[in-house]
């Protein structure tokens, strides 16, 4: 009778353990991407894909958009470990766009993570946002799964960005009121 308590209890911790914990993606050399990229000036929709060429600084993401091209961004150590904007812009006409020192692209840069994580506040692209409690309907998904998200938004709520929390690779899923008029959606990662 005891053992089977036991088990039944043992049973039950852990099916509550695997509910409890939301989806974070493995993300390695080779990981895709899948992003929609909106124009909010001029309406438009763009799908857009990053592949990660590799995760050890230089961060190298290969892009592709249909009918425009492909290419690759890269990313410095300096900008991996202390970046404070990230780069939404086309990339430039050599097959490889090197970034400044002080961006990144698709992901922050390991001390403005440890900013979000610590202090529940962090600076991209000149904006202050402060973490704060998804009160959405629905909770973000990555691959049909809840994901494991930060939600922050700035001050004056026109910007907001949802953060894998993912130490490691700390990707920007979502962001609505970007920069540059540019609004990101992760649709999905392969």
């Amino acid at each position: 009778m005891i053992k089977t308590l036991f088990t039944s209890i043992s049973l039950l911790m852990i099916t509550c353990a695997g509910f409890a914990q939301k989806y974070v993606p493995q993300i390695k050399a080779g990981t895709v991407f899948n992003y929609t990229a909106y124009a909010r000036n001029a309406g438009q929709r763009v799908p857009a894909s990053f592949t990660l060429v590799s995760l050890t600084p230089p961060v190298q993401l290969k892009w592709a958009i249909p009918g425009f091209g492909n290419g690759m961004y890269e990313i410095s150590a300096k900008g991996v470990q202390s970046g404070t904007k990230m780069a939404i812009k086309e990339p430039g006409m050599d097959p490889v766009t090197k970034l400044k020192d002080d961006e990144t692209m698709a992901f922050l840069s390991k001390d403005t993570f440890n900013s979000l994580v610590n202090n529940k506040t962090f600076t991209l692209n000149k904006q202050t946002f402060n973490v704060v409690a998804d009160t959405s309907a629905t909770p973000y998904k990555i691959n049909d799964k809840e994901a494991d998200v930060f939600y922050a938004i700035t001050s004056n709520g026109k910007t907001k960005i949802w953060v894998l929390n993912n130490p490691g690779f700390p990707l920007i899923c979502k962001m609505e009121g970007g920069p540059y008029g540019i609004d990101l959606n992760l649709e999905n990662i392969q």
